[in-house]
């Protein structure tokens, strides 16, 4: 897998993790603690903090019904 394909299959897995209904709390945490992950392993691909705050901004008018949501990405992306 090279940093293109890794950086598909977090968009992928990001945009999995919008369409999960808020009401799937339990669900919609595990998914956002797989994704934490990817971003966290993310530096082994090469993969700059910019790649990855352009696949959150990219997503996140869709994903978000409300600012608890929101604050629930990465510091480190979300202060960027």
């Amino acid at each position: 897998m090279d940093k293109t394909d890794f950086l598909n299959y977090l968009k992928h897995e990001y945009q999995e993790y919008c369409v999960i209904p808020s009401i799937e709390y339990q669900k919609k945490r595990e998914k956002r603690e797989f994704i934490n992950g990817l971003m966290k392993g993310s530096r082994f691909f090469g993969v700059s903090f910019d790649d990855l705050e352009e696949i959150v901004q990219s997503q996140s008018s869709l994903c978000f019904d409300s600012l608890e949501e929101m604050l629930e990405i990465p510091t480190y992306i979300r202060m960027r």
